[in-house]
């Protein structure tokens, strides 16, 4: 029993580390069962003792993986295809981020310690005692089920399971009521392209993180968004909820059914209102089936801008090349001036960003950890957002850029998911820049952008980009900047992905797993 009292200490000592979480009943049931005795008959049996720990050993490790807070073995079952594709220094970099050596010395001084009271005590007692201590702690977190006398669809008073069920319930209700439509413009004098520039794996977290808040290109922004909620933390979701915008927040499993009103389609009211949709991206759209989502389920059914010729800026965490974005959306602009196309709406999708991926030569021998190269890769990126704006500006053509995250990189993590794991969409993971440039307006370097702090998403986008549409900024009775931005439409925190939601009441935030219930998320650390 020795080997499993160190199994169960070093659960809980990772437990009380915040590194772990702790199923106290299902942990006790389990020691329960490992020490009852083998009746006598069966003592002199050794096959009979040896299947008992050949079963216990799996149902230890299966209880283990339960425990952390890792994505369930269902989740990586069905991402195993793209897993396998990482590159072998990308999947070591991973596993070193496990890797802590405070705990790690923690847990040797405390295998140290065992190692010489078992000699002296009986240590299996004391086991036992330690695995009920996490129960004076669980109140804190888990949220209570509501009692008889509480009104069963109430979303009032303090939260308990069924009412931030209803909550959530009430939420995905009212965003099914919500649309926005795009409406011709009168005005034939000034037409003006549409330009999506959706960047993967950047939070204001992570802008925070990396000290690159003060950037230039945050200041030539017309409009930034500094409260806005992507809804998701993986790109397929986040792209289908952008070219969806049109429409209020569905729920995950809806953005893979088809959209309830072809009215949702934001590319497809660009285009029934004379914009042209185009498509482009910085890497091939393979992975996680990107391009198809974009296709299928967020209605672009455009063929993606051929970058040949461009040699590779990045190796991608699947060993696939990422190109330049500065030369790659140049090229674009290049035909994009060729074409007499009067108006055109591109989406474009950018991963220079993403976890693991690395330059391909970094000037020195020693590889560059993608954590380590992230600040060198958002620097450069910023700086060629800002360049593509200089050079659109002195095209003399005019254009609406919709500068978009989908979502961050963690690239600091918290205490339940390392540096650079999104399966929970924490809101520093989900609240993302959003930035509008009006390209062919009158410079004016001193003007500050206007800010946006209320809690917004993707239909807020499509209400503002509906009123440039209807009133054109760069026509002769165009509005104030802030007069476009009047009464657009709030949305509360709520961000999923595939089996778990996070939700904010008041101020504080509530995850549920599928298949569990509620319980708080300390995003403070």
């Amino acid at each position: 029993m020795y080997l499993w009292n160190v199994y169960f200490i070093t659960k809980l000592y990772l437990y009380n580390c915040r590194a772990m979480d702790f199923h106290v009943w299902l942990n006790i049931s389990f020691a329960i069962l490992l020490c009852v005795p083998i009746p006598e008959r069966y003592v002199h049996l050794k096959h009979f003792n040896l299947a008992r720990q050949l079963i216990a050993v799996p149902a230890g490790i299966a209880l283990f993986y339960y425990d952390t807070w890792l994505p369930s073995i269902t989740r990586v079952l069905s991402q195993s295809a793209d897993i396998v594709n990482f590159t072998s220094p990308y999947l070591l970099e991973i596993m070193g981020r496990f890797f802590n050596p405070p705990i790690v010395a923690g847990l040797l001084t405390l295998y140290a310690i065992l190692f010489f009271a078992r000699k002296k005590f009986k240590i299996t007692p004391f086991v036992f005692l330690a695995m009920l201590t996490p129960l004076l702690s669980l109140g804190q977190s888990k949220v209570p089920e509501s009692n008889a006398t509480d009104a069963a669809n109430s979303i009032s008073g303090s939260p308990s399971n069924s009412n931030l069920s209803a909550q959530l319930n009430s939420f995905y209700h009212n965003e099914a009521e919500r649309t926005v439509s795009f409406s011709p413009s009168t005005q034939l004098d000034a037409p003006f392209d549409v330009i999506y520039l959706h960047i993967c794996s950047l939070s204001w977290d992570d802008i925070d993180f990396t000290k690159q808040r003060e950037n230039p290109l945050f200041k030539h922004f017309d409009i930034i968004f500094s409260n806005f909620n992507s809804a998701a933390s993986y790109s397929g979701p986040t792209a289908i909820r952008l070219l969806r915008s049109n429409c209020g927040q569905p729920s995950h499993d809806a953005l893979y059914a088809p959209p309830d009103q072809q009215q949702c389609l934001t590319m497809d009211s660009l285009q029934k209102i004379g914009f042209e949709r185009q498509l482009a991206m910085n890497h091939d759209g393979r992975y996680g089936n990107f391009l198809d989502d974009v296709r299928e389920r967020g209605g672009l059914k455009a063929t993606p801008f051929e970058a040949s010729g461009l040699p590779p800026y990045l190796q991608s965490f699947d060993g696939s090349p990422i190109h330049d974005d500065f030369a790659l959306l140049s090229k674009w602009w290049e035909k994009r001036l060729q074409s007499p196309t009067e108006r055109v709406a591109l989406y474009y999708n950018s991963i220079s960003l993403h976890d693991g991926n690395n330059y391909h030569d970094n000037g020195s021998n020693r590889r560059q950890g993608t954590l380590e190269s992230y600040p060198k890769r958002l620097n450069q990126l910023l700086e060629d957002m800002d360049r593509f704006f200089s050079v659109l500006q002195a095209s003399g053509r005019r254009a609406v850029i919709v500068f978009v995250a989908e979502h961050g990189a963690s690239v600091r993590g918290d205490r339940i998911q390392i540096a650079g794991l999104r399966e929970i969409p924490t809101p520093k993971i989900t609240t993302v820049p959003l930035g509008i440039k009006l390209i062919g307006l009158p410079d004016n370097p001193a003007a500050k952008p206007l800010v946006l702090s209320e809690p917004s998403s993707y239909l807020a986008v499509s209400q503002l980009l509906a009123n440039f549409v209807t009133i054109s900024p760069f026509g002769n009775n165009s509005l104030k900047l802030a007069d476009y931005m009047h009464d657009l439409p709030a949305t509360q925190f709520v961000s999923e992905n595939d089996g778990v939601a996070l939700m904010r009441r008041d101020n504080q935030y509530f995850v549920r797993f599928k298949g569990q219930e509620w319980t708080e998320y300390d995003t403070s650390k």
